[in-house]
C-alpha cells in the first residue's frame, strides 16, 4: 500500500503540483459536474463547455481555497457551478428564462435547500464510488474484500471472518486500514 502524507487537496495547493493530481481531481470531479448541470433547465449542449469553465474556475481558485468547516470544499464548487450557470444565462440574454431559472439558483446557493441537500448527496456518493476505486488497487483482494463485506455492506465481523476464512481481528484491521487510506487521500473532499 502506498502511504500518500497528505490530501489531493493538499498536495494541489503545493507551489508546484504534480499534474497527476490535478488530472485524478478532473476525474473525480468532472462527471459529477456535467452530472449536475444536466438538471437544470435551459443548458442543452453548452452543459459540457459549462463543466470546463467550472473546472478552470476551480484550477484557478484552488490555491487559495481553506476549508473553514465540514463540506466547505463541496459548497464551494456548487457555488462556482452556480456562479458558472449565472455568467452562461447572462452571457447569452437568458436571464429572462424567469422564476423558475431564480428559483433554481437560490436553492443551490441555499444550503438547507432540499435541492442543495441533494448536490451534496450527490457529491458524496460520487466521490465515495471514485475513491474507492482509486484505493482499491493497495490493497490485497482478500483484505478489499473484507472491507466491502463488513464495512459497507455491514456484515458482522465474525460472519465475514468465517466466510473469507481470516480472524475476526483480520477483517476489522481492513476496515481501519482501508478506511485510514481514504481519509488519507480524500482529506477535506469528504467530510
Amino acid at each position: 500500500m502506498s502511504v500518500t502524507s497528505a490530501s489531493l487537496l493538499d498536495r494541489l495547493q503545493l507551489a508546484q503540483p504534480d499534474p497527476r493530481d490535478w488530472q485524478r481531481l478532473q476525474d473525480l470531479y468532472l462527471p459529477l459536474i456535467r452530472h449536475w448541470l444536466a438538471s437544470v433547465p435551459d443548458l442543452r449542449d453548452e452543459a459540457d463547455d459549462l463543466v470546463q469553465e467550472v473546472f478552470v474556475v476551480v484550477v484557478q481558485e484552488l490555491p487559495s481555497f481553506v476549508r473553514q468547516r465540514d463540506g466547505s470544499f463541496r459548497a464551494w464548487l456548487r457555488q462556482i457551478t452556480v456562479n458558472r450557470i449565472r455568467a452562461f444565462w447572462k452571457g447569452r440574454r437568458l436571464h429572462a428564462l424567469g422564476q423558475e431559472a431564480d428559483q433554481l439558483l437560490a436553492q443551490l446557493v441555499d444550503p438547507t435547500s432540499d435541492l442543495a441537500r441533494q448536490w451534496d448527496r450527490d457529491h458524496d456518493e460520487h466521490v465515495v464510488r471514485k475513491l474507492l476505486a482509486i484505493v482499491q488497487p493497495d490493497f490485497e483482494p482478500k483484505t478489499w474484500q473484507a472491507f466491502t463485506r463488513f464495512a459497507l455492506e455491514e456484515l458482522p465481523a465474525a460472519e465475514v471472518a468465517q466466510e473469507l476464512g481470516m480472524s475476526e481481528s483480520a477483517v476489522v484491521q481492513a476496515r481501519f486500514r482501508i478506511l485510514k487510506r481514504l481519509r488519507e487521500e480524500a482529506g477535506a473532499l469528504m467530510d
